[in-house]
């Protein structure tokens, strides 16, 4: 279902960010605040050099476009093995090094930190109760308290950079791994202008009251003056579970919760990517040939080639995709030898038992489908663990006929953008995305599945396969027209931010006013 909300001012790219920032929050310095840095300094083995690399991640690469962009500063966990030396006395280092822009100020995090905090409470006990699976929480009294100790962190760089400044600050937190940082910047600098993104579900409030120090959680996120999901859904999540686990008033009609200090906004913004970035990558001089080399290694002659992206995780309904791709390959036995899958799922989170298992997982049903189903000229499912790069992607997307995302649950699901803005006007490419996916409130011209169905979803995926031609180009047609760019998607915050932090009557953002209209 497309969101046709009400008019954005429409951004053309990362020039037009810091005209938008000074207009919404003038004056103020801009301060970033993530888990992820967007620069690691790491020593290269080959070279025996101390070298630098942008750390994959959709957050990271977002963002540092912006930060380019305004200035300001970053403050990110420094991951990198070389770091520190760096660094200077404050523990900060210009960025980009080819030409630096803006400050990021790295946090030094101990093995316990990564463990307790990031593997321990972050990922072991937020991240799968907002994807539904409680069955997997491991709620420890150590997670939680050094969960509370390196937020105690995050928050003290934050204010340091903020009385270092002269002037007022806007503070940006990212991400259910800084929740309790907010309150307490609040209460140090109650004038500091506050919004934080989340970049994952918002669970239920069923299910929210399982977290211990849930109430703890919510006062966090409430010291803000602006919560962003990607959502309505997950904004009305947020604002119940303030109802029933705070016994706050909420204000439902302005989406707002009002405090004795400020008054919290709850709005969705449906984030997005760089689309030009992917456009220009599958236009460059000698991408014809190199999508033709795609196509020919994995799906030669008529063979149509489907292509999946998706870090190893149990939110991305991998073991579903792959039995619904069995099932193709048993109830349709004349789709064998029609379609090869590639399936590019990079390894994320190792050590923690449930993701060790799912890697496991993977490759047996892998090999189990191509032992079963393959021929010597025909290997039903090519497995790629190895990141690709942004520009290997957007090629590789371009030559499939089909995109299939199977999450169970998923915020938002960028492959899905990323996959229809490397497409062309000529585009073949068929998007099959599971309604569970945020991007399904967006993006229309999707074919819809749900990945708890195999039968259905091993039907839409054969329907797809057989689908003329004008109909691919019709729902190509409306996927492009749905899409927006990362920038307005920024735009869009900084505007509903700035009166915010003014005390102006606080729109609505375009997926809330939509949502009200239908």
């Amino acid at each position: 279902m497309s969101n046709a909300g009400p008019a954005l001012k429409r951004a053309s790219g990362p020039d037009d960010l810091a005209p938008a920032l000074e207009a919404a929050l003038p004056g103020r310095r801009f301060i970033v605040v993530s888990n992820r840095e967007p620069f690691e300094h790491y020593f290269d083995d080959a070279t025996e050099e101390v070298d630098v690399r942008r750390p994959a991640g959709g957050l990271t690469s977002a963002l540092d476009p912006l930060m380019q962009a305004v200035g300001g500063t970053w403050i990110a966990w420094g991951s990198g093995d070389r770091d520190a030396e760096v660094v200077d006395e404050r523990s900060c280092v210009m960025v980009p090094p080819e030409d630096p822009r803006y400050t990021l100020h790295r946090i030094r995090l101990s093995k316990q930190d990564i463990h307790l905090y990031y593997a321990g409470y972050a990922n072991q006990c937020l991240w799968p109760l907002c994807h539904l699976r409680p069955s997997l929480t491991r709620f420890r009294a150590r997670y939680w308290e050094r969960y509370l100790h390196v937020n105690q962190r995050f928050a003290n760089a934050a204010l340091e950079d903020i009385r270092r400044g002269g002037r007022p600050a806007a503070v940006w937190f990212q991400d259910y791994h800084l929740a309790l940082a907010p309150a307490i910047v609040r209460e140090a600098a109650p004038h500091v202008a506050l919004s934080h993104f989340w970049h994952i579900p918002f669970p239920p409030v069923e299910l929210f009251r399982i977290a211990t120090n849930g109430a703890d959680l919510l006062r966090g996120l409430l010291a803000n003056d602006v919560m962003g999901f990607h959502l309505p859904l997950f904004g009305d999540n947020f604002l119940r579970s303030v109802e029933v686990v705070l016994n706050q008033e909420v204000d439902w009609k302005n989406r707002a919760v009002r405090l004795q200090t400020h008054t919290c906004h709850v709005r969705s913004f449906p984030i997005s990517i760089d689309i030009d970035a992917f456009r220009t990558a599958v236009r460059a001089d000698d991408s014809d040939a190199r999508v033709q080399r795609l196509r020919d290694r994995y799906a030669g002659g008529d063979m149509q080639l489907g292509v999946g992206v998706d870090r190893v995780d149990y939110s991305k309904g991998l073991e579903e995709k792959m039995h619904a791709l069995e099932l193709l390959w048993e109830n349709y036995p004349e789709t064998r030898g029609q379609l090869t899958y590639v399936q590019v799922a990079v390894p994320s989170r190792t050590g923690i038992e449930a993701y060790d298992w799912l890697n496991q997982r993977l490759e047996q049903l892998v090999w189990s489908i191509n032992d079963r189903f393959g021929t010597e000229d025909w290997r039903p499912v090519h497995l790629i663990t190895d990141p690709l790069s942004a520009e290997r992607l957007a090629l590789l997307y371009r030559a499939a006929d089909l995109g299939i995302i199977s999450s169970l649950q998923d915020g938002m699901n960028l492959v899905a953008k990323e996959f229809v803005a490397s497409q062309r006007s000529d585009s073949r490419g068929v998007l099959i995305l599971s309604k569970f996916a945020g991007a399904a409130e967006e993006l229309d011209g999707a074919v819809e599945v749900n990945p708890f169905d195999p039968e259905a979803f091993a039907r839409a995926i054969r329907d797809a396969l057989r689908m003329p031609e004008s109909e691919r180009r019709e729902r190509y047609a409306r996927l492009k027209e749905s899409m927006r760019s990362i920038y307005d998607w920024m735009v869009e915050v900084f505007e509903i931010w700035g009166a915010a932090t003014r005390g102006d009557r606080t729109p609505l953002s375009q997926a809330d006013a939509w949502k009200r209209s239908r």
